[in-house]
């Protein structure tokens, strides 16, 4: 298989992220997922990646960051928020494609380094990252703020 080619999402991506949105459990109108695109794109400190297909059409992977500037350090670092294969083209390298094009920007950005949460039920993405050269931090507590 061709390598995928990794592109900044455009608007007229977002009907194609609906369904990996949808894969990440987070249900969502496409017109919701146009609204959210165009407020990111435009953000200078977030950005939005796909992996489109060898033709370019077709979105089949997206992955989403966010850089962060700290006052603690020196520099920014870099969270990826979101990361996603469509199902038919997993384990095809196109996760990883997306982790290094992010590391490229988050390097370009100055950060001194690259971060990320998965959920416990998601059991195949530990090995994924930790293959990829993440490790293991155990501790993370949230608090849900509510909106009314």
């Amino acid at each position: 298989m061709a390598s995928p080619a990794i592109r900044p999402a455009r608007l007229s991506d977002g009907e194609q992220l609906l369904p990996l949105l949808h894969q990440l459990g987070y249900p969502t109108s496409g017109e919701e997922v146009s609204r959210r695109l165009a407020r990111l794109i435009q953000a200078p400190s977030v950005g939005v990646l796909v992996a489109a297909d060898h033709e370019g059409s077709e979105v089949i992977g997206l992955g989403t960051f966010q850089i962060i500037e700290l006052l603690e350090r020196p520099a920014p670092q870099c969270r990826i928020t979101a990361l996603v294969v469509r199902a038919d083209h997993r384990r095809r390298g196109i996760g990883a494609a997306l982790v290094e094009a992010i590391a490229e920007v988050a390097r370009q950005r100055g950060c001194f380094r690259l971060e990320l949460t998965t959920r416990p039920d998601r059991q195949e993405a530990l090995p994924f990252y930790t293959a990829l050269g993440f490790t293991v931090r155990p501790h993370r507590l949230v608090m849900d703020l509510d909106r009314e």
